[in-house]
Order: C-alpha cells, then sequence, then structure tokens
C-alpha cells in the first residue's frame, strides 16, 4: 500500500481536529442568585451580546432573537447541551462562569418568561 495514500489523509484529519474550537470546560458554572435570573432582563440582553450574530432572524442554524425561538432550544435540551454541556457556543470567547450560571438557572427553573 502506497504510504502517501494513508498518511496524507491523517494529516488532514488531524489539521482539522487542530480548528475545532477549543472547549471551555474548564470555565466553572458559577453559582448565581437565580431569583435575580429573568430572561428579560437577564438572558435576552446575554443572547443578544454572545449569539444573535449567528443565531439572528431567519438563521438556518436556528434563531435566538426572541423568547419564542429561544424556548424551542430551551424545550428540546440543545440549549444546554450546546451552552453548559459541550461548550461549543457561544464560538468566540465563550461565557464566563457568571454567564454560564446564569443561563443554568433559567434553564433549571423551565425557562421561564418573566
Amino acid at each position: 500500500m502506497n504510504k502517501r495514500k494513508v498518511i496524507i489523509p491523517a494529516l488532514m484529519l488531524c489539521a482539522l481536529a487542530a480548528c475545532k474550537k477549543s472547549t471551555t470546560a474548564t470555565t466553572p458554572i458559577g453559582t448565581v442568585d437565580c431569583s435575580t435570573i429573568n430572561y428579560a432582563g437577564t438572558i435576552k440582553p446575554l443572547f443578544d451580546a454572545k449569539c444573535v450574530s449567528c443565531h439572528g432572524t431567519n438563521s438556518s442554524d436556528g434563531a435566538l432573537t426572541n423568547y419564542a425561538e429561544t424556548k424551542v432550544y430551551a424545550d428540546n435540551g440543545k440549549l444546554k447541551d450546546e451552552v453548559l454541556t459541550s461548550r461549543s457556543m457561544p464560538i468566540g470567547t465563550g461565557l464566563t462562569s457568571e454567564q454560564l450560571g446564569q443561563v443554568k438557572c433559567w434553564l433549571d427553573a423551565g425557562a421561564p418568561n418573566d
């Protein structure tokens, strides 16, 4: 077997793996006062600042511009998976410990529209 046929694809896979966003799973989920967390005052401004640039109106990746759109992803578990579990979102800077705690509080409360 030609070694080039094995080595080149292996190097390509390594290069692709290196391009993958490193997770910020080392950032702990902060302990916050959950009684102060609500959609309008906490979650919407956070998502507007960190998520809407990619997940805006008519986004093929899912819009997070209003409560109804965001609730879909809260209810199906995708928001929790992407933001808290795998930490694959938001791409770029990620969320601070406090912001992760805020999202967790809101999701644990059932993602209310309050």
